[in-house]
């Protein structure tokens, strides 16, 4: 082994490919975030002793616990020994506050403050520490915007359990993982206009996707896009509109079709993001995917998504049409906001659609561009470095 071979960044996986964390495992970890010259894979058991190993854990707050609570002393021994940092992988879940409410009063909670040990960033921190491991091994990777700031607040305000401020000698990054992975897609964007609109939403029910697309219904616009919708039911605790079209008509022969002949006939892209818990920005390949095929698109997901593609450098279509929706934190009002933009657009011919697709093209090619020669890993690189 070089010199030049010794100072890559080991990572080790072993344990998102394992229960209880493996549900959480894919290949975006693999494919994506560490597939680089930069990075090895590296078995648990073959971990030498070196200043540069990290074992990658997805942060789950109750499987990642759980799983930490249960495994050995030999674990934690290994850590040490082998000086392994844990890279922690957050995409969406609260990990230091929730609402803010360790600067808060509460009466009805004992001492009237909530006890920042039950968050979950101190949980980990205080299943190490048992094991005279310190937060100065902890790196974490979000793919949501919002908890840098958190850790800003906790550097300034007083956290009322304890009165007094926290520095947090973790360290941070916030990076999300889709952008590296809309860099690798070598598509062709196609285009041959007939539909105004696609709202697919064939995946995972979520009332969200659910009220926009019976709000498109009432509204008769259905007919101008392609829409599909897996509904919500019993099972998720969630109740369907009773209003909702049958589920034959939304859910047409647009779900399993491929993926280029869906894009190469619509105009706009409706992307019905992941809701984030916490509600910080954050958006997924939902997003990313009319990037790539040339389409400008509707982020419909939490307050500041579409500011938050901005912060990457990525242009919207505030001049088509009015994008004030993102600032909007009412979901009721949002979807109203949503359904008039593409109201509007649907009253619009096929041929004046096009038009406005030729006369934003300057956009669509830019954002195409910068996701796909932005190297989006520098800034990991340099983080584990």
């Amino acid at each position: 082994m070089d010199n030049r071979e010794l100072k890559k960044i080991n990572i080790c996986i072993d344990y998102n490919t394992i229960l209880p964390l493996s549900k959480w495992h894919n290949d975006v970890f693999t494919d994506n975030f560490f597939k680089d010259s930069h990075f090895k894979f590296t078995a648990w058991k073959h971990l030498k002793k070196e200043e540069n190993n990290f074992l990658f854990l997805y942060c789950v707050p109750e499987d990642t616990v759980n799983f930490l609570q249960s495994a050995g002393d030999n674990f934690y021994d290994t850590i040490k020994d082998k000086k392994i940092k844990i890279l922690f992988y957050n995409e969406q879940f609260n990990i230091f506050m929730k609402d803010e409410n360790i600067f808060k009063l509460d009466f009805g909670v004992a001492r009237r403050c909530h006890d920042h040990n039950n968050e979950l960033y101190w949980k980990l921190k205080n299943i190490f520490t048992r094991f005279n491991i310190g937060e100065e091994s902890f790196y974490f990777l979000h793919n949501a915007k919002g908890f840098i700031n958190e850790i800003e607040q906790m550097k300034s305000r007083k956290i009322l359990r304890i009165n007094s401020t926290i520095e947090i000698k973790s360290k941070h990054l916030e990076i999300n993982d889709w952008l590296i992975w809309g860099k690798k897609k070598d598509i062709i964007a196609e285009s041959n206009i007939t539909y105004h609109y696609a709202c697919l939403f064939a995946g995972r029910p979520a009332q969200h996707r659910h009220d926009l697309i019976t709000n498109l219904w009432k509204e008769n616009l259905l007919k101008f896009g392609k829409c599909s919708l897996t509904q919500c039911g019993d099972e998720n605790n969630q109740q369907t509109v009773p209003a909702l079209p049958p589920h034959g008509v939304i859910n047409s022969h647009f779900t399993n079709i491929p993926e280029n002949d869906i894009f190469k006939d619509i105009f706009l892209w409706v992307a019905a993001e992941t809701y984030v818990p916490n509600g910080y920005p954050y958006f997924t390949e939902k997003t990313i995917k009319p990037i790539l095929y040339e389409r400008p698109f509707l982020s419909y997901g939490n307050t500041g998504t579409l500011a938050y593609l901005r912060d990457y450098g990525f242009k919207t279509f505030g001049e088509f049409w009015d994008e004030s929706y993102d600032n909007e934190k009412n979901n009721d009002k949002k979807i109203k906001m949503l359904t008039a933009i593409i109201q509007d657009l649907c009253k619009k011919s096929i041929n004046e659609i096009k038009d406005m697709h030729i006369k934003m093209q300057s956009i669509l090619v830019y954002n195409k561009n910068l996701l796909h020669e932005t190297e989006w890993q520098r800034d990991l690189i340099k983080f584990l470095s």
